[in-house]
C-alpha cells in the first residue's frame, strides 16, 4: 500500500506551487482594489512533511498550511492556508496533479487575505 504522505507530497510539488503562485499574481492584477492590485506572489514554500500529509488530515481537516511571499514587492512573508475542496482532496490522496483544482472564479470567491495579519487563505476546488 502506498504511503498517503508520499502521494500528497507529490501533489504539492514545485510545479503546482509555481502554478498557484502565477494564478495568484494574475488574480491580484485583475483587482480594482488600489492596494491589492499591486500585490504579487514571489513563491510558496513546500509544506513541512508531517501530520498535514496524512489521509486523515486531508479528508477531515481539509487543509494544508505553508508560507508564501506576497506583497507589492513580493517579499512579505505570509502564513498560507490552502483549503482543499472535493477535487483537490481526491487528487492529493492519489498523488495526482492539482492543476485542475485551481479556481476560476472571482478573487473574493477563492482568496481571503489579511494584510495586517500576514495571512492568506486559498480555497481550491
Amino acid at each position: 500500500m502506498t504511503d498517503q504522505r508520499i502521494n500528497v507530497q507529490a501533489s504539492f510539488n514545485d510545479y503546482f506551487r509555481s502554478l498557484l503562485e502565477f494564478h495568484l499574481c494574475d488574480a491580484f492584477g485583475d483587482l480594482q482594489d488600489n492596494i491589492l492590485k499591486y500585490f504579487w506572489c514571489d513563491g510558496i514554500s513546500e509544506p513541512a512533511i508531517n501530520e498535514q500529509f496524512t489521509s486523515r488530515n486531508i479528508t477531515s481537516i481539509k487543509q494544508i498550511i505553508t508560507k508564501a511571499w506576497i506583497g507589492p514587492r513580493g517579499n512579505g512573508r505570509y502564513d498560507m492556508i490552502i483549503k482543499l475542496g472535493r477535487c483537490s482532496r481526491r487528487r492529493a490522496l492519489r498523488g495526482l496533479d492539482l492543476k485542475e483544482c485551481l479556481p476560476d472564479g472571482e478573487f473574493a470567491e477563492w482568496v481571503e487575505i489579511d494584510v495586517a495579519g500576514c495571512l492568506i487563505t486559498i480555497q481550491l476546488n
